[in-house]
């Protein structure tokens, strides 16, 4: 297949770059990183980087202000990330133990024999709520996904996979997905582009799509939850070698973590996360949505997970077999439903 035409806002694409950043830096840094391993402070505890994205972070949050790492013996440092690119590049190159990616991402990644894995999930769409969609302003002539021939839009990464629902809705609506030009803007930036007339119509997720919603732009469409329910969205990762060397680390971050997505899931801790996601983002409390929270699964759910895989197959970002399997640590928790 083709590949999309695309361009970009940014001077550099960081996707491409993952490959040969990957290839390159894990001969040079088969040990762990120095945060790995490493004895936190006079507490015992084993000190870890942990990259969280711009959506979804909250569990990662709620493990460290709610004593569940403590528990588990573990001092994590939380490093604020970008896309999942550039978040699983941070990992790679040894400045993180950790990361946020996304399961689009450690497609890719995998299929070009990238030495990554997942180590657990986290976020999971919801097939019954909209927590993202393509976007346009309220006076756009664009009606409907059709109407996206020969457009461009803003995703949050190019070629990452982030982008398969809004190909697949393309595909299904009857025009070639080839047809719309993808452009690389992060979610923080896309009101801005919408309104500056630089993208005609945005693919948001998450806060990001609820916040746009509120300031009046419109959606056309709900791809994600369409085409992808219960499938994995963001997940836990680390390079191979990294979880050689530390495999008791990974259990006790997947220990941890379960904890916290069961306090996440909690209804009674709504106002707590409310609160989190307020000052991470640095906004007000108030303005923060809570049906923008997605669920989460720290098991990956291979069933819906290989869905994912094949669309990018179909679609052309991967050319070789693989399966949802092949992806995770052999001590990742899943489940086949």
């Amino acid at each position: 297949m083709e590949k999309h035409k695309r361009r970009s806002l940014l001077a550099k694409v960081l996707t491409p770059a993952v490959a040969g950043l990957t290839l390159l830096s894990l001969a040079a840094c088969g040990a762990p990183s120095t945060a790995s391993g490493a004895a936190g402070a006079s507490e015992g505890k084993t000190s870890i980087k942990v990259v969280v994205a711009p959506i979804q972070f909250e569990t990662a949050y709620i493990a460290k202000e709610r004593g569940f790492f403590d528990e588990a013996g573990l001092s994590v440092e939380i490093v604020p990330g970008a896309d999942p690119s550039a978040n699983l590049a941070q990992t790679v190159s040894g400045q993180a133990d950790i990361t946020t990616a996304s399961w689009g991402v450690m497609t890719t990644a995998t299929a070009k024999g990238m030495p990554v894995k997942v180590i657990s999930g986290n976020g999971v769409v919801d097939p019954n709520v909209d927590n993202s969609g393509i976007l346009i302003p309220k006076d756009s002539g664009i009606k409907t996904v059709a109407d996206l021939k020969g457009k461009n839009v803003a995703v949050v990464g190019v070629n990452t996979g982030g982008d398969i629902p809004m190909l697949q809705a393309a595909a299904a609506a009857g025009i070639d997905p080839k047809s719309i030009t993808e452009i690389a803007v992060p979610y923080a930036g896309m009101q801005a582009a919408l309104e500056q007339g630089t993208v005609d119509a945005a693919f948001a997720a998450d806060t990001f799509y609820h916040q746009l919603v509120d300031a009046g732009f419109k959606s056309i469409a709900s791809p994600v939850r369409e085409f992808q329910g219960n499938m994995p969205v963001t997940v836990w990762a680390a390079t191979d070698a990294w979880l050689k060397s530390n495999p008791g680390t990974a259990k006790k971050f997947n220990d941890a973590m379960a904890k916290a997505a069961k306090f996440y899931a909690d209804p009674a801790n709504v106002k707590a996360i409310v609160d989190i996601t307020a000052r991470i983002k640095q906004v007000d409390a108030a303005k923060v949505n809570p049906k923008s929270y997605v669920p989460v699964n720290t098991s990956i759910n291979l069933v819906t997970g290989q869905a994912g895989i094949d669309a990018m197959k179909e679609l052309g970002f991967v050319s070789k077999p693989l399966t949802a399997e092949a992806m995770l640590w052999a001590d990742a928790p899943r489940f086949t439903k």
